[in-house]
């Protein structure tokens, strides 16, 4: 195609998408354009809640409150109910939770708690060394299959040498036990123990150590908090209640909150991303009262597909695609300007920089690279469409990426219509593998160390449940990966990420779209909140919300 050509089919890309999604833009975002303090004004009724009770937009757990089970899938709401061995601070660093301290040996493989004495869940049980045995025997349960798992798959076993010292000893180090694991809530081993966790009644109506008691979940609408009046950290939590609101249109919760309806909206909660229109008009707005903050996430949006099957079994037809997209466009045009687009597995962002691999030399953006490749890999138009695929989505903001994306596929001849799903259907369809010739996305989040997102490239992994969503198998970069864990020393894992990156650029079982921006709000009028990107995200620091007025 020639230069021309290219522009000509670049603008139709733009023309159609954004038709598309205007289209599709709900009576919120309507609202919204008007974009000034008097629109705010207009819609700020007399606050009516109980006094205090906190109302958060919020998604609501997938399988339901079990860490181990509910894995990598918003583990912050589990942190309502669950205390893990450490909780995270302001500023990402681990600091007390069940677990007063902690040691790390030399070799990284061995990892000392000391319990806090007098800990109690809720049925006024003592949490004790045996919980954390208990919850970590769980965690890495072949039969289970959490995702989470696999990040301490090297785990040997956990000596409990009195009733608040845990010691988990690992088959060499392990660099990815304190930022992303050490978080996760401890489950009571008494109430958990006997029978298939899948259908144990403390799914629904958990008995935890944490903060809040859960005392109703209506699925689909909202799940309601009472304040823990036994927690260990007294006095908190401050507040009486919390109610999430469980919205699968983020722009209808947006507009709950908007309307003083809804106090807080937490980024990490709202699949496929917040509506970052409807962002961007309410922070060049600066409506009076409301608290925005924007912050660098360790997240990254990816793109699958299934290289076991045709037509993503042909690795030209991958780099295909990856020409095809236009990421610069979504972040202009989708994301409002918040975030970056990415070229390789391990992102650019602050956590995992050491180990970028800033050599590779990006995919531009195509149309011809794209055609040429498809006809070389065999695909000829016919009609003008090459073949069929299906975009698998979520309701929200992955409608208007999936919606871009198909336009983009329909420049180069491939033909795809978009499925959407509840957010508990669309990740259950893709753990089971059922993705033959289908495109989706995922935000890999909490990426707090190189090794967590090549464990989406670990052939080990490519099964019924694990996290190599794209079954893609690499014999050298499945050997890398626990090379590169096998040493606490950056200087010597650095070099194996940077060649497991360079396969992975080349081969295309993943396309890195972009990093985006975490975007929290709530009202002045909420105090003690901090927003944080961790694995349990700005929801640790509800424990610290006070209501002011």
């Amino acid at each position: 195609m020639s230069g021309r050509g290219q522009d000509e089919a670049e603008r139709a890309v733009a023309r159609l998408t954004r038709r598309r999604l205007l289209g599709s833009t709900t009576a919120a975002a309507a609202g919204l354009a008007a974009g000034s303090f008097a629109w705010f004004a207009e819609r700020a009724p007399a606050y009516g809640a109980a006094p205090n009770v906190l109302r958060i937009l919020q998604s609501e757990p997938v399988y339901g409150f079990n860490p181990v089970l509910e894995s990598t899938n918003w583990p912050e709401t589990n942190r309502m109910v669950y205390n893990g061995l450490v909780d995270v601070g302001p500023s990402g660093q681990p600091v007390p939770g069940v677990a007063s301290s902690w040691t790390v040996n030399e070799n990284g493989d061995t990892f000392t708690f000391k319990l806090i004495p007098g800990i109690k869940f809720t049925d006024g049980t003592e949490l004790t060394s045996d919980d954390v045995k208990f919850t970590y025997e769980m965690l890495v349960d072949p039969k289970l299959g959490s995702t989470l798992g696999s990040f301490v798959s090297n785990l040997k076993n956990v000596d409990t040498p009195d009733k608040y010292t845990a010691v988990l000893r690992f088959d060499g180090p392990n660099v990815l036990m304190m930022p992303l694991v050490s978080p996760m809530g401890i489950l009571p081993a008494h109430l958990w123990s006997n029978g298939d966790p899948h259908t144990n009644k403390y799914l629904h109506a958990p008995v935890g150590s944490g903060p809040f008691i859960v005392t109703e979940w209506q699925h689909g609408d909202h799940i309601s908090f009472v304040r823990n009046p036994n927690y260990f950290r007294k006095p908190k939590p401050y507040v009486d209640q919390v109610f999430f609101k469980v919205a699968p249109d983020a722009s209808t919760g947006l507009l709950s909150f908007l309307n003083h309806d809804l106090d807080v909206v937490l980024s990490q909660g709202i699949p496929g991303g917040p509506p970052y229109d409807q962002m961007r008009r309410i922070l060049d707005a600066k409506p009076p009262g409301v608290v925005a903050t924007v912050f660098e996430q360790n997240w990254v949006q990816n793109l699958f597909v299934n290289t076991a099957k045709p037509p993503f079994n042909n690795v030209k037809v991958r780099q295909a695609l990856a020409h095809a997209i236009d990421k610069a466009f979504i972040v202009k045009s989708l994301l409002f300007g918040f975030g970056k687009p990415e070229e390789t597995l391990v992102a650019d962002t602050p956590a995992t920089k050491w180990a970028h691999a800033s050599n590779i030399k990006p995919y531009d953006h195509s149309v011809e690279k794209a055609n040429a490749l498809l006809d070389e890999a065999g695909f000829p138009r016919k009609g003008g469409t090459r073949f069929p695929v299906t975009i698998l989505a979520t309701e929200g903001f992955r409608v208007q990426l999936s919606e871009a994306l198909r336009e983009m596929l329909r420049t180069v001849g491939i033909a795809a219509d978009i499925k959407t799903y509840t957010y508990g259907e669309y990740i259950g369809r893709i753990r089971q593998q059922d993705t033959a010739a289908c495109v989706w996305t995922l935000f890999i989040s909490k990426q707090m160390d190189p090794a967590a997102i090549c464990e989406y490239v670990n052939g080990k992994n490519a099964h019924v449940g694990g996290t190599d969503f794209s079954a893609w198998d690499n014999p050298q970069v499945t050997a890398w990966i626990p090379q590169a864990r096998a040493t606490t020393d950056r200087a010597k894992r650095a070099p194996l990420y940077v060649k497991i990156q360079e396969v992975v650029h080349e081969e295309v079982p993943i396309i890195p779209l972009y990093t985006a921006d975490g975007i929290d709000l709530w009202y002045s009028r909420i105090t003690g909140l901090h927003s944080v990107d961790s694995l349990t995200g700005t929801m640790e620091s509800v424990e610290n919300a006070r209501i002011t007025g």
